[in-house]
């Protein structure tokens, strides 16, 4: 045999050594599929550090801000105050 078939050989075993390590293992995929999962999770945590951040400044309002927590209790909560009286309005169309 001579040196480039054996050379050739050498080479064809490397790569298909290399190719089973890489695809027989599910190697490429397993990395693939965990790049996206990090991913999606950046984006989730994003999202929730943007929430955190809002919920902050309404908390922030909260402890502060006497119209603000009088409109929260009206709007949300439907409190009134002793001596008012509630009229409800009737819902528009779409509602």
């Amino acid at each position: 045999m001579d040196v480039t078939k054996t050379a050739k050989i050498l080479l064809i075993a490397f790569l298909a050594l290399v190719a089973y390590i890489a695809f027989g293992n599910g190697l490429f995929y397993k990395v693939w599929q965990e790049e996206k999962t990090l991913t999606e999770l950046e984006a989730q945590v994003k999202q929730l550090e943007a929430e955190t951040d809002s919920l902050r400044q309404v908390l922030k309002l909260l402890e502060s801000d006497i119209d603000f927590i009088e409109r929260v209790a009206r709007e949300d909560l439907g409190l009134v105050k002793p001596g008012e009286v509630v009229i409800p309005l009737p819902a528009e169309e779409g509602e």
